[in-house]
């Protein structure tokens, strides 16, 4: 059963969230990346946790999507109200514990609170995400050109063919199912107006991010490491930076996967491998 719910922060301030199963099992928190919302994880993948004995909550960024929009001007954040934004739900729904998954930004979440709150985790996915090390490649430049080519105007029609154009560079090399980036973006509108770069003011609260590699060191709590072979946003050396900066964490690279997967096939291998380590690491977190 999916329900949504809103959670206030502050007076000014409500995170728009969604639940799937029986609260009171093990929960599963997954945490998109900046400028996506929490369409970017699929219901079958929710329904599948599910049917495997979790509870599953996802929910859109402060300032984006359903979630209350933030003048940034008037109240600007650090990135570390982004990470205490995901105990605030977890603390509203009076849970204690859950495996939190996160994509690209989403993983700097996922990190800080392993870091930060590890008695919170059972366990972490990191996923196209990296450290912040200075060791690791800058995206390379024709991703800009090609990012800064969107132009978006609030026009869904219109500003289409420049979305399309950003999803299938980050596709990487496999297959670009169009289908499933048209949905994606037909979503992306469908809760906010989008007439810029999407999820600019979760870029800026980046800059107060530094390093993490050695903090990562000390952290003991299992971890899921996924990242594109062929990812042009974050480079693969952020994943396997992040993986050899975990004791024990479990790297795996996708040949042909880029940032985002727009391809069935390679969608399908991503929400299975997140399942699989979530469904092992059930076993021992009791």
């Amino acid at each position: 059963m999916k329900e949504k719910r809103y959670i206030p922060v502050n007076k000014d301030l409500k995170l728009y969230v969604e639940t799937y199963g029986e609260k009171g099992n093990e929960t599963c928190l997954f945490i998109s990346g900046a400028g996506a919302n929490s369409s970017f994880w699929s219901d079958h993948l929710c329904d599948s946790l599910v049917k495997n004995g979790l509870f599953v909550i996802k929910y859109d960024h402060r300032d984006f999507g359903h979630s209350s929009k933030i003048d940034w001007d008037q109240n600007p954040y650090d990135f570390m109200e982004l990470a205490k934004d995901a105990l605030t739900i977890l603390d509203s729904l009076d849970i204690n514990k859950a495996h939190v998954i996160g994509h690209s930004m989403g993983g700097f979440i996922v990190q800080l609170l392993g870091i930060h709150y590890r008695n919170r985790i059972y366990s972490m996915t990191s996923i196209s995400s990296s450290t912040n090390s200075p060791k690791v490649p800058l995206p390379p430049e024709k991703t800009w050109e090609i990012y800064l080519s969107s132009n978006p105007q609030n026009n869904f029609e219109k500003d289409l063919d420049g979305f399309l154009r950003v999803w299938e560079h980050l596709n990487g090399t496999a297959k670009f199912d169009k289908e499933l980036a048209v949905e994606y973006t037909k979503n992306l509108y469908e809760r906010q107006d989008i007439d810029g770069a999407l999820g600019a003011t979760h870029v800026k609260a980046q800059e107060t991010l530094t390093d993490r590699s050695e903090e990562l060191k000390k952290v003991k709590i299992p971890t899921l490491v996924i990242h594109g072979e062929e990812d042009y946003a974050v480079d693969k050396y952020g994943g396997i930076n992040t993986a050899e900066s975990i004791k024990d964490a479990e790297l795996i690279l996708i040949p042909k996967m880029g940032h985002i997967p727009f391809n069935h096939e390679i969608l399908k291998r991503f929400e299975n491998e997140i399942i699989r380590f979530i469904i092992k690491n059930k076993k021992c977190s009791r």
